[in-house]
């Protein structure tokens, strides 16, 4: 059977016997190989263009593959409806240059109630519906039958050691469940389940063909022995790893950290998430609306590029090397200061005009030396001014004053390295 394999942008077609696509063994050794997935996580719309313009954002870089959410409780309204809908989307998605993964249940923060015998009907019916209406999708990649398994209040905030390991043998034990009826409905493609942490892999890595974890560890260390865990269970069981959740500023988990790790391995791996919106904004993302970045060691991690930690390699960049720094802080002082007219007792304020384009001067040599925090470029508020009316003349002078004693700074550290 042929698929088409998006990768870097393209459509490249791979021969691969349909057994290869769910996974087989061959002399004990597995044969599929995820390393080239690179994906993100992408809420479902129903906005073509949408998807188009955003999913385009990654293509730049070479993602090809996404993860994303579907709801039970949007299905339980309209079941036909919504399973068109998630159709629909996928193909946008595949029609985009990526392939899917879409997760059918999620233990994150779920009811107790799910796990109970009485609900396992409705849920059989959701994840009967939603698998049938996507098996034949030549976009679909593998199904995530459930996100973060036992990543629940209801299990972890339990003190009783007994009570809670009772209650995450009954969320496995519906994972399990919910595996086997997916594998029954859809024999052809590869199953995994989202564990939180690689500890949590082992009570149902006999029942994956894809073995995938999350990572959201705030050390280099920790984030080491999650890898590393996740690994040997993925050699103890003959199954190919991936990381199918990273990345996170709220966690000291920095994209670039963990997408270093992913490439050193070879490993396949979904960030989380593609987009700079909805609840997680000031946490997760990397595009916003417009196609920019919040941080451009992502996009360069993404392409095997990263930030130099050698302190014996690092050289600083000198804002004076060449005597800019000091004339960019004369500029600011001679706007500062005012002007005086030939002629006249009488001196005036630079304009705005003549005030921005001092600062950007600074700006710029502050930004490309990297003295100053990039979480909000002086540029920014720079271009953000401009833009305006009546910009808040108070504000762009004490700006700019800030300015010049961070450049002052500089060209004394400048002065220094010279001296050496």
């Amino acid at each position: 059977m042929w698929y088409t394999v998006p990768m870097h942008g393209q459509n490249w077609k791979v021969l691969l016997f349909s057994v290869l696509a769910a996974g087989t063994m061959f002399g004990g050794v597995w044969t599929n190989d995820y390393s080239w997935v690179r994906g993100t996580h992408y809420y479902p719309t129903n906005d073509a263009a949408v998807i188009a313009r955003e999913l385009g954002y990654g293509t730049r870089v070479g993602l090809n593959a996404i993860r994303f959410r579907m709801q039970q409780e949007d299905w339980r309204k309209d079941p036909k409806g919504y399973a068109e809908e998630i159709r629909t989307f996928v193909r946008r998605v595949w029609a985009s240059g990526y392939r899917s993964m879409p997760f059918i249940f999620n233990g994150n923060r779920s009811k107790p109630e799910m796990f109970e015998e009485a609900a396992w009907a409705e849920c059989a019916a959701y994840a009967t519906d939603l698998v049938k209406a996507l098996k034949d999708e030549p976009g679909l990649l593998m199904w995530d039958v459930m996100n973060e398994p036992i990543q629940n209040p209801w299990i972890y905030r339990e003190k009783d050691k007994k009570e809670r390991q009772r209650r995450r043998e009954l969320v496995w034990a519906f994972a399990r469940r919910a595996c086997a009826l997916v594998r029954s409905l859809d024999p052809n493609t590869p199953l995994t389940l989202g564990h939180t942490r690689a500890w949590e892999i082992e009570p149902t890595a006999e029942i994956v063909d894809v073995i995938s974890f999350h990572d959201y560890e705030p050390t280099r260390a920790k984030m080491e022995y999650n890898f590393n865990l996740a690994e040997s269970l993925g050699k103890k069981y003959g199954k190919p790893v991936i990381n199918s959740e990273m990345g996170c500023l709220a966690r000291a988990n920095p994209y670039d950290m963990v997408l270093e790790e992913c490439q050193r391995r070879k490993m396949g791996w979904f960030i989380y998430g593609h987009m700079i919106r909805r609840r997680t904004d000031n946490m997760h993302g990397v595009f916003y609306t417009d196609g920019t970045v919040r941080d451009p060691a992502t996009i360069a991690a993404m392409m095997g590029c990263f930030r130099c930690r050698d302190v014996g390699v690092i050289i600083p960049g000198l804002a004076n090397r060449e005597g800019a720094a000091r004339k960019a802080v004369d500029r600011l002082r001679r706007a500062l200061a005012g002007v005086k007219p030939e002629n006249s007792f009488t001196w005036r304020f630079a304009s705005a005009r003549e005030l921005l384009e001092a600062s950007e001067h600074a700006a710029n040599l502050l930004e490309c030396c990297d003295l100053v925090p990039m979480a909000i470029p002086p540029t920014a508020r720079i271009a953000a001014w401009r833009k305006m009316d009546d910009p808040p003349w108070t504000d762009i002078r004490l700006f700019a004053y800030d300015l010049a004693k961070k450049l002052e700074k500089a060209c004394e550290l400048s002065q220094k390295e010279e001296e050496k």
